[in-house]
């Protein structure tokens, strides 16, 4: 009985082998040459591009033309590329096969393709700075050190993008912090600032971010200073645009950087500094709240639902 199970998953084991990689036209022993895809299992995204380059027994091998295909056109697009790679752009969630093969037909492989609805960027994203924990739809970012992974917008959807501090902030917990956009007291009391004295500027990386989306960034900051304290918000993907806030005793005022375009890393950086127009004695400068913002949207709401 134990050696029929044995033989039965031998069986079991050549058909999935099978299912991966096709040589065909060879006698046995003889040797083989053969093509294959690095991933048996590939997962990626709609609106994502991938590009596949297939492993090869010998530069013999790799010198011939090989053909790319997919079972279901509908889920994903083929381009293939002069070295034998491809390039595929998902189009539509679902599950499908990935095929190359040798023009002959002798040499082939196949590998499952898994395509997963992408993240739309339909609702603002809200990022809370400082030491107190918010509760949803704000994204906390509690400490300088911690980097937020999977941002998730005020929706709930979970997004792939993410936020690092670029330099070093120290953090502000005050309760003198009143506002009239209607953010709760545990977002406005808090924030992460720096001394302009001692350091000049610091900001954030934002990442992970939508090639050729326009991304709009809301910054808020209030400080209960006597003093006039004015941050400068300056951010650059592929475009660069940047903005003044007076902050202090700030209750309602924001900076707006609208339709920046991610660089070729898919990131933004944002920097903060001391405004030109900032007369207290360490200028001050700091960030409570950063909006992540989708084109087009109505920024007369964004504060309206707290």
């Amino acid at each position: 009985m134990k050696s029929i199970k044995i033989i039965i998953c031998f069986c079991l084991f050549a058909f999935l082998l099978g299912s991966c990689t096709d040589e065909t036209g060879y006698e046995k022993g003889e040797y083989r040459p053969y093509v294959r895809i690095p991933e048996r299992d590939i997962m990626m995204e709609t609106e994502e591009e991938k590009i596949i380059t297939p492993i090869f027994d010998s530069e013999e091998t790799a010198a011939r033309k090989f053909v790319w295909s997919i079972a279901d056109p509908e889920l994903a697009s083929v381009v293939e590329n002069e070295d034998n790679s491809v390039t595929i752009i998902g189009l539509k969630a679902g599950y499908t096969y990935l095929k190359v093969a040798s023009e002959d037909g002798k040499l082939q492989y196949t590998s499952t393709l898994k395509i997963n609805q992408a993240f739309q960027f339909n609702y603002p994203i809200l990022i809370d700075f400082g030491t107190i924990r918010s509760d949803s739809p704000f994204n906390c970012m509690l400490n300088p050190s911690n980097n937020l992974q999977g941002l998730i917008d005020i929706e709930g959807f979970v997004s792939k993008y993410a936020i690092e501090v670029n330099g070093s902030f120290n953090m502000l917990d005050r309760s003198s912090h009143s506002n009239t956009l209607g953010l709760p007291d545990n977002v406005a009391f808090d924030m992460f600032f720096n001394d302009g004295i001692h350091v000049a500027s610091a900001g954030f990386i934002l990442s992970k971010l939508r090639k050729g989306t326009k991304y709009t960034l809301v910054c808020y900051a209030n400080i209960d200073d006597n003093n006039q304290t004015q941050t400068q918000y300056a951010a650059k993907g592929e475009n660069e645009k940047s903005g003044l806030l007076f902050t202090s005793r700030n209750q309602s005022n924001v900076v707006i950087l609208e339709d920046i375009i991610p660089d070729n890393n898919q990131s933004i950086t944002l920097t903060l500094g001391p405004g030109p127009e900032n007369t207290q004695w360490a200028l001050f400068y700091g960030i409570t709240l950063l909006a992540i913002v989708p084109e087009n949207y109505d920024l007369s709401s964004l504060f309206n639902q707290f």
